[in-house]
């Protein structure tokens, strides 16, 4: 089908008016369809002339208010297409906002008289200029009438416009007037006058303003004394405009300038104010995250209250609090952790938790779970030492430690979660505290018995204090034990089917550690993508360095022999267990912002030479054999980054 208002606009633009008579676009439309009609079949209606199908087409285009047909004299009707009278508003808008400032603004008085009022949409201009500035959609298809106060003509400003551009005029409207000097000097002296003890920085700020047009678009959206300043002096502006009696063009165009840019001024202030709340209250949301508990779920965020009581969503939206997270969780460099952790428990259940939180939150959740551990292992051992039964951690400390890993998992959770977690080791380093926890000894988690401060023989004697007198008389407890204990064959039973049961629970467990850990991962794209490239890097280096007919391990152990000469075997195992200990601490450092495209040999020769001229190293003699160590052990630890 004809697009008629397309044909309309084009042939308006082409008789440079917006009123053309019907029977001529009539006539048009025909000869269009007419030349057209090969390649566009469904134009026939028009071609033959009938009046029907434009006569639907521009009834359907009236209710859009896209064009009004009226009846002028003798009963010629005429067409007023509304595209056409925006694009020309368009053109006077723009030309004010070159040379032609002085220019008044549209009026309902610049429309033909025949022109229907329904061309114009009128709106108050508080409601369309606050309307406009949140959501703006820039289109041919609206002509706006802006209504105001105390009589004043209503402006016309076209829908292809930005709402900032009638700002923007209506400002240097009033800049253009106020440098005139008559007028710059008659409101300079009631600024000061009005502002007592500030006559220095309103002259600063009027010379400001009135030299450069911009400065004024700046005050409006700014909450200090300049915003004042402008805003009084739009009042006064106004007030001396209502003291006349007779508005000439010029008197209606400021005052029409002044209460557009009133409108804007509260705009402004009113969003100002809005994000000021805003960032308070963020402000507030992360001090609440450094306040005890330090773990947090998505609903206790969301039902935080300020200090005041208040809740905090509500002076943030829903989406705002969402971005303001999503910026925590950013990096803040490459392969820097975020200001703030998610902490994943189980499928259902997480938690958020400040990097610099991490630490307190784990002594403060050791501290609770030892107590009920301790609690809970002893009514256990004290029930079965009173069958006579001894369980496997009451002997081994290795089934000591599973059971209290296993303990730790069921009553403490987030604790297990955190000292599982990818991230505690490199936090663990970075913590700088006077009293600083050490967790990991050679990179490895230290046991759960000194995390919990639990001893395995002060638990099993607080667990036999509580057993009756007798079971401590040999003769006694020895014949008790004889009747009470359960047969062999019943406990080897029970044992065996707790220690399948237990041994099943255990896999389930780190097989959902393992998997959270690689969601973590696959969830990062990014981090996961530099490992794998570091990995590769390490590999074709090592293809350089190691021959092919020996391995890495083994260039290992040949070079630590050259450099290694302490006599004693356990004197020579700590101090390669030191020289390693001291490259694993500086690779973790120098990895944190190592790019994936930065592991070269070169590099690693670099960083060798600095790790060799340390003065921990400097007493080693060999110092060729021990560059070249350090540079294929570095290579290993880079090949086995997880």
């Amino acid at each position: 089908m004809a697009n008629i208002l397309a044909l309309a606009k084009s042939y308006a633009s082409r008789q440079k008016t917006g009123i053309i008579e019907y029977d001529e676009f009539a006539s048009y439309v025909r000869r269009y369809a007419q030349h057209h009609l090969e390649e566009n079949p469904e134009l026939v209606g028009f071609a033959m002339g009938a009046s029907e199908p434009l006569q639907e087409e521009l009834n359907n285009l009236a209710l859009e208010r896209q064009v009004m047909v009226i009846t002028g004299a003798m009963n010629k009707e005429f067409i007023f297409v509304v595209a056409w009278y925006i694009e020309h508003y368009k053109e006077i808008y723009l030309s004010m906002q070159g040379n032609g400032i002085t220019r008044p603004f549209p009026n309902s008085n610049d429309l033909p008289k025949a022109a229907p009022e329904e061309i114009l949409t009128k709106r108050p201009a508080n409601e369309l200029i606050y309307e406009l500035m949140d959501h703006e959609q820039l289109d041919d298809s609206t002509l706006y009438a802006l209504t105001f106060p105390s009589g004043v003509p209503p402006v016309i400003f076209p829908s292809s416009l930005s709402i900032q551009v009638l700002v923007d005029t209506a400002i240097r409207k009033i800049h253009d007037m106020l440098k005139k000097e008559e007028v710059h000097d008659y409101f300079l002296k009631k600024l000061t006058i009005s502002n007592p003890g500030k006559e220095l920085a309103i002259k600063n700020y009027f010379t400001k303003m009135t030299n450069r047009p911009d400065a004024v678009f700046d005050a409006l959206k700014e909450t200090g004394d300049s915003f004042y300043y402008w805003t009084q002096l739009c009042y006064f502006i106004k007030q001396d405009y209502n003291k006349r009696k007779d508005f000439t063009p010029e008197d209606i165009n400021g005052l029409q300038s002044v209460y557009i840019v009133e409108v804007a001024a509260a705009y402004y202030k009113s969003r100002a104010s809005e994000r000021m709340q805003k960032e308070t209250a963020f402000k507030n949301l992360d001090m609440l995250f450094e306040n005890p508990p330090y773990y947090f779920t998505m609903d206790d965020v969301i039902a935080m209250k300020d200090p005041h009581g208040i809740p905090l969503l509500g002076q943030y939206t829903e989406q705002d609090l969402k971005d303001h997270l999503n910026e925590l969780f950013s990096e803040v460099e490459e392969n820097e952790l975020p200001r703030l952790l998610v902490v994943k428990v189980s499928d259902t259940e997480s938690y958020f938790v400040l990097k610099s939180k991490v630490m307190q939150l784990v002594v403060r959740l050791a501290n609770d779970a030892r107590i009920v551990v301790r609690e809970s292992l002893t009514k256990v051992w004290y029930k079965h030492l009173l069958g006579f039964e001894m369980l496997p951690e009451m002997k081994d400390g290795a089934a000591f430690e599973r059971c209290l890993r296993r303990e730790v998992r069921s009553c403490q959770p987030l604790l297990h979660a955190l000292l599982t977690s990818s991230f505690l080791p490199v936090i663990a380093l970075e913590d700088s505290a006077p009293s600083k926890l050490h967790l990991f000894h050679n990179e490895t988690l230290i046991p759960y018995s000194e995390i919990l401060m639990i001893s395995r023989q002060e638990l099993l004697a607080d667990a036999r204090i509580k057993l009756p007198f007798w079971y401590t008389i040999p003769v006694v407890s020895w014949i008790a034990a004889l009747i009470m204990r359960a047969p062999k064959e019943k406990r080897q039973k029970t044992e065996r089917q707790a220690a399948t049961k237990t041994l099943h629970d255990e896999k389930v467990a780190e097989e959902k550690e393992r998997q959270v850990k690689l969601d973590a991962e696959e969830s990062n794209p990014k981090r996961l993508s530099k490992k794998k490239e570091l990995r590769k890097a390490a590999e074709q280096i090592e293809a350089r360095l190691v021959p092919e007919t020996s391995s890495l391990d083994r260039e290992l152990a040949g070079y630590e022999q050259e450099w290694n000469n302490l006599i004693g075997k356990t004197n020579s195992a700590n101090l390669t267990e030191d020289v390693n200990s001291l490259i694993r601490d500086y690779m973790r450092k120098v990895l944190r912002t190592l790019p994936a495209n930065g592991f070269t040999p070169e590099r690693i020769e670099t960083l060798s030479d600095t790790l060799v001229k340390t003065p921990a190293l400097m007493k080693i003699k060999n110092h060729p054999a021990l560059r070249m160590y350090i540079q294929l052990y570095m290579i290993k630890l880079v090949k086995n980054i997880p």
